[in-house]
């Protein structure tokens, strides 16, 4: 145990002792250099490395942005054919644009005068709508004088509007889009739109003019225009628009249609009123010929009781011969009487024109200012009014005039004809109902006929004032 711990002791001396030796040989070794320590020396040169870093750094960063201002010279240079290239097709574009601009701006003023003038058009027949609601409308200048004539020019605008289709120019489209730059695709887009937008426009058309109407004819017109112009901007990155001539033929067309359908629908109540013409004059004739054979039968009648009068007083005594003279007298009128009807009934046979203009009124029914002017040829023109104030209508009417006419068909109409626009129907003529003010028919009237009428200005209308009495009571 002891042996070991010496042996450690000695060895720890021994290290010791080497460390010193080293230690003295190292200082011996060392030597001054230009008056310095190694120490020294190595501080100095610490120093140099310090410094020679240092601006090795800043040559780095000067290096390093060096570096980045070359790449983005290279990348300007590398990007400037690229921009160069960009800035002329920009400059082309805008060239383009720039006359694309100004052919729609002539284009637009161009269509802006169409359209004022279309609306201006359009406008004319606008009021219609109001004065239709007031029962007040002019008939229009009809283009043709019968209903199949617009049927075939109705046919001819038609045949027009398919040239235009067929020869492509219907449509206005461009020569190329910007979509693509195959011109053969470019024709197959437009070709197609153009397709879309005539079939669109084509239905719309058909549609809007087979509900045309006197109340909504300026309607449909505003409606086709509106219509063109819808799918005009439906289409206007493509560029393509209606050609002006084709959408004026569409307002032709309907010009057409409505006018047909007033002369087609004239003309059927035109038949109508010649066949029921035609119905009262034979009843009128049935009716002179009954009135001719009672009057022809009263006439016999009284010749043969005037002619037993005449023989009894022949042979009586003179007290019955005053009552005998009485009546003798009495049937000499009544045969005066039958004599004159049947000359009437004759006459009035013989010419079937000759009948009554009555101007009549049902202020219950049918309200103020409003009057019937109708036609009668009954040899009591009354029946037909009284007939008219029947179980269809809840109170009779009044008889403002009764004007007796050789020619009464001819007054008739020159009177009707007078008031057209004031017809509360104006589809079905036979509806001979007015609102119009009463002295303006007497007026009219007179000046016709060149005589001064009999006209009764107030209406009595009696049932329906007590009726209107009455339920003020039950109110």
């Amino acid at each position: 145990m002891e042996l070991n711990t010496l042996s450690i002791l000695l060895l720890i001396i021994s290290i010791v002792f080497l460390v010193l030796v080293i230690y003295l040989f190292i200082q011996l070794k060392l030597k001054r250099k230009d008056g310095k320590t190694l120490d020294q020396q190595l501080q100095s040169l610490t120093n140099t490395i310090e410094d020679k870093n240092s601006t090795l750094s800043d040559i780095t960063e000067k290096l390093t942005n060096l570096n980045n201002e070359l790449s983005h010279l290279l990348e300007l240079e590398k990007n400037e054919n690229t921009i160069k290239a960009n800035v002329e097709e920009s400059k082309q574009r805008l060239d383009e644009l720039t006359k694309e601009i100004e052919i729609l701006e002539s284009s637009k003023t161009e269509l802006s005068d169409n359209l004022i003038s279309i609306k201006h058009d359009v406008s004319i027949f606008e009021p219609l709508l109001d004065l239709i609601n007031v029962g007040f409308v002019d008939e229009p200048e009809y283009l043709f004088d019968t209903s199949e004539r617009f049927k075939e020019e109705i046919k001819i605008i038609r045949e027009n509007q398919k040239t235009l289709i067929s020869e492509k120019k219907a449509i206005i489209i461009p020569d190329q889009i910007a979509l693509t730059s195959n011109n053969t695709y470019a024709k197959k887009i437009l070709n197609a739109q153009s397709q879309l937008m005539l079939k669109a426009f084509n239905v719309e058309c058909d549609n809007l003019m087979e509900k045309v109407r006197t109340s909504n004819y300026a309607k449909i017109l505003e409606r086709i225009d509106k219509l063109a112009a819808t799918i005009e901007q439906l289409s206007i990155s493509l560029k393509c628009g209606f050609n002006k001539e084709y959408v004026e033929l569409k307002f032709k067309e309907c010009e057409l249609q409505y006018q047909f359908k007033l002369k087609d629908a004239r003309e059927k109540e035109e038949q109508a009123m010649i066949k029921e013409q035609m119905r009262e004059e034979q009843k009128a004739i049935r009716d002179f010929e009954r009135a001719l054979a009672k009057a022809q039968k009263e006439e016999k009648m009284y010749k043969d009781a005037l002619e037993e009068a005449r023989k009894e007083f022949e042979i009586s005594n003179d007290n019955d011969k005053e009552k005998l003279r009485e009546k003798i007298a009495l049937l000499e009128k009544k045969l005066e009487e039958a004599e004159e009807n049947e000359k009437r009934a004759k006459s009035m046979a013989e010419q079937t024109k000759r009948g009554h203009v009555y101007i009549i009124s049902n202020i219950g029914s049918f309200g103020e200012d409003v009057y019937k002017i109708g036609l009668t040829r009954r040899l009591d023109p009354l029946e037909r009014v009284n007939e008219l104030g029947g179980a269809s209508v809840p109170f009779s009417f009044d008889v403002h005039a009764m004007i007796y006419s050789e020619d009464a068909p001819a007054l008739e109409t020159k009177l009707h004809r007078e008031f057209s626009r004031f017809r509360l129907n104006q589809v079905k003529l036979r509806k001979e109902f007015f609102r119009v003010n009463l002295l303006d028919i007497k007026e009219k009237a007179v000046e016709i006929t060149g005589n001064e009428l009999d006209f009764k200005i107030t209406a009595l209308a009696e049932d329906y004032y007590e009726s209107l009495k009455l339920q003020s009571q039950y109110s």
